[in-house]
């Protein structure tokens, strides 16, 4: 394939299905530009010029070099969607709301329930199947749990979006700073601190198959201490998402609730302390009777922090207390689909913490150092129901990490150097794996597996030259890795009349990557940005057929896979309340080597499409209303390393107006998929297809006080 195919992408039938996106847009800017004047003129009581400042050079990213950094002066792709955005976007949930940015690619939605709480996060083309590359950050307490993240069982998603300050993206390796699963980048999720001023709600929320929401939230700070206090309950009819609906397909119904709280307290005015704690429950439906899962968290972290004159400590503990039951249904026999066959029962305890020291050695440097460690417990056992079996298995994982960065400046402050390295020591022991059953010819062993050690050196560098403040140029090399899970280590999965092997001998993934790029403001209220990046990734877990007939697979490493891409950006704020924006993102994923089956070298890696673009508009004045509109189109892209089943393109719209009238009472209307559009998730040669839900209409009543 070549490398840009862009003949392709605009060939005729490429463009036609673009048109609507093109022309709709267009007029919508035509629209837009015919109500200025109008809109204007009501918004202009509520701002402080008619001009906004140059926002980009403002922010401030505290995840790409552990310490705070205007982003610009940062070799990495970094993107901030603040508090606004984050209140003005149509979705609720977090992975939802990271559907917009460049680089990113997150097909599943929530209402699925197919694969945990969450849908699978990929970021610059590092993907094969449901394996989570992305590293997930709450308040810099890692979420990827090293036991169960194959298959996306964390809750990473579930904190309030009126609770979450910002939300960094930063792209690329981020195993120097981070350690394991930060292949394609890392995104942390930042709560907010209580305030002086109290902030408080209870909202109501109904919408599509009789889906409702009760919600309250109470923010305040006491002097030096603060509160800040959330519950939520949510209950839905589902969706139908089977194509064809059989007699043996529900909707996919669901049931859930998440308390988060967190306590604040000012030690003096540069130091702070800081206690989380969330509880999420949840029951929901995969789309049979008997088939749905449940699941219960206990999340708690800890972090303290301290600003002196030229130095900085933090440091973290934190526990992640999980557990999930799968009910999976009996699917062959008399009573197919009519009974529970089983419960999957996945305990799962992570603990950690770390402490890093930040310091100017000199005005125009900065150093940082800490070490990190991390502890992961893993069960699974199963009780059977139609059959005298017995499967269990269980492992433990440890890393140590010590870590460091650098920043230097040179000439004014024109050219910034960034080095860093981080040093990971991980031990995978105690893992062994049980199975009575012989019915399904694949079964009755009694595993135990031998300790393994690896020992990952992960070093960055990057270089950035500011010629002006509007203009940064930058370049970085940096590696990563992800530590194979304990369940892909020494779990044997069943699903849909498949197995899926566990395999002990697997190798911890590792890429190479560089990139290079350029951004700019023009005219203070036009920002542009495209970045290039190629990588090289080795030994890549994936799932690899070993026996078509019976429906046997098992996970192996891929031996090379090559990935390029290149990041367009483009955002215009002609005015304090009007925003627009539009980005393309190119991908290939391509397996260069295979050398158990190499028949698969050239072809894409599955799930991730080679085009994405992704626009919207956001008028927000509060005399009128807020509306924000968004674009989404996802490309071609295939389901198996053998690009044997290919998924259709497609493109939804999303749209949220909301209104506050006297500052206390706020009315939300959020649409999804405005236009119906069915697209197909995931394709079966037995079972429906998975397609999408379709129109998602909800509304919503807030009161505040």
């Amino acid at each position: 394939m070549g490398m840009f195919r862009m003949g392709e992408f605009f060939s005729r039938s490429a463009v036609s299905k673009q048109r609507p996106f093109v022309v709709l847009f267009a007029l919508l800017c035509l629209a837009m530009t015919w109500l200025c004047p109008v809109l204007g003129h009501a918004a202009e009581n509520e701002t402080s010029g008619d001009q906004q400042k140059v926002y980009k050079l403002d922010q401030v990213s505290v995840t790409a070099t552990r310490t705070e950094r205007p982003i610009m002066d940062v070799p990495s792709s970094v993107s901030i969607i603040d508090e606004s955005q984050i209140e003005a976007s149509p979705f609720e949930r977090v992975e939802d709301i990271l559907r917009t940015e460049v680089g990113l690619d997150n097909a599943w939605h929530y209402g699925m329930q197919r694969r945990g709480i969450k849908g699978t996060v990929h970021m610059r083309g590092v993907t094969g199947g449901i394996t989570q590359r992305t590293l997930i950050l709450i308040d810099g307490v890692p979420q990827n749990d090293n036991a169960n993240n194959s298959i996306g069982w964390i809750a990473w998603s579930q904190i309030p979006k009126d609770a979450i300050k910002r939300i960094e993206v930063v792209r690329g390796p981020t195993s120097a700073l981070y350690g394991s699963e930060g292949l394609g980048g890392v995104i942390n999720i930042i709560t907010k601190r209580p305030k002086e001023e109290r902030e408080a709600f209870v909202s109501f929320g109904y919408g599509e198959s009789d889906t409702h929401s009760e919600e309250a939230f109470y923010s305040k700070k006491f002097g030096s201490f603060g509160a800040l206090l959330n519950g939520r309950y949510e209950e839905s009819d589902g969706f139908y998402m089977e194509d064809p609906v059989t007699e043996n397909v529900i909707r996919r119904d669901r049931r859930s609730t998440r308390v988060y709280s967190k306590l604040a307290y000012d030690i003096n005015d540069r130091s702070n302390i800081d206690f989380s704690f969330l509880h999420y429950r949840h029951k929901m439906n995969k789309g049979r009777p008997f088939f749905y899962g449940e699941k219960e968290d206990y999340r708690y972290w800890l972090d303290y922090s301290n600003k002196g004159d030229g130095i900085e400590w933090k440091a973290l503990a934190y526990i992640n207390d999980d557990e999930k039951d799968a009910f999976i249904d009996q699917k062959r026999g008399p009573l197919a689909y009519q009974t529970v066959n089983r419960k999957e029962n996945f305990p799962v305890l992570t603990w950690g913490g770390e402490l890093q020291s930040s310091m100017s050695l000199l005005e125009d440097d900065w150093l940082t150092l800490g070490v990190a460690y991390k502890d992961v417990h893993f069960e699974t056992d199963y009780t059977y129901y139609t059959e005298v079996r017995e499967y269990e298995a269980e492992g433990d994982q440890e890393f140590i990490s010590p870590f460091l960065n650098y920043e230097k400046k040179f000439f004014d402050d024109r050219l910034i150097v960034n080095v860093g390295g981080r040093y990971d020591y991980i031990e995978s022991e105690n893992g062994k794996e049980r199975d009575t059953g012989t019915s399904r010819g694949y079964g009755n062993f009694d595993n135990v597996y031998p300790s393994k050690e690896w020992k990952e050196f992960s070093p960055k560098g990057g270089i950035v030259y500011r010629p002006d403040r509007q203009t940064a140029i930058r370049a970085s090399v940096g590696t990563g890795f992800r530590a194979p899970t304990l369940f892909e280590l020494y779990k044997t999965h069943t699903r849909g009349g498949g197995v899926t092997i566990a395999n002990p001998d697997l190798e911890p993934e590792e890429i190479l990557s560089y990139d290079i790029g350029a951004e700019r403001v023009f005219l203070e209220s036009i920002w542009g940005r495209v970045t290039y990046y190629w990588s090289v990734a080795d030994e890549l877990i994936a799932t690899r057929t070993i026996d078509a007939a019976r429906n046997w697979n098992e996970r192996d490493n891929l031996e090379e896979v090559s990935i390029h891409g290149m990041e367009t950006e483009l955002e215009w704020r002609p005015k304090v309340w009007l925003s627009m924006f539009v980005n393309y993102t190119y991908n290939q994923t391509e397996i260069e080597e295979d050398p158990v089956n190499p028949e698969n070298e050239g072809n894409l890696v599955s799930d991730y499409p080679e085009h994405k673009v992704r626009a919207g508009v956001t008028y927000a004045n509060p005399k009128l209303f807020n509306v924000t509109l968004l674009y989404r189109y996802e490309g071609e892209r295939y389901q198996d390393i053998e690009n044997t089943v290919e998924l259709s393109d497609y493109s939804t719209w999303a749209l949220s107006i909301s209104r506050v009238f006297r500052d206390r009472v706020k009315l939300s209307l959020d649409i999804e998929n405005i236009f119906d559009r069915e697209y197909v998730f995931a394709k079966d040669e037995v079972e429906p297809n998975t397609v999408a839900p379709g129109r998602i209409v909800m509304g919503s009543v807030k009161f505040m006080f």
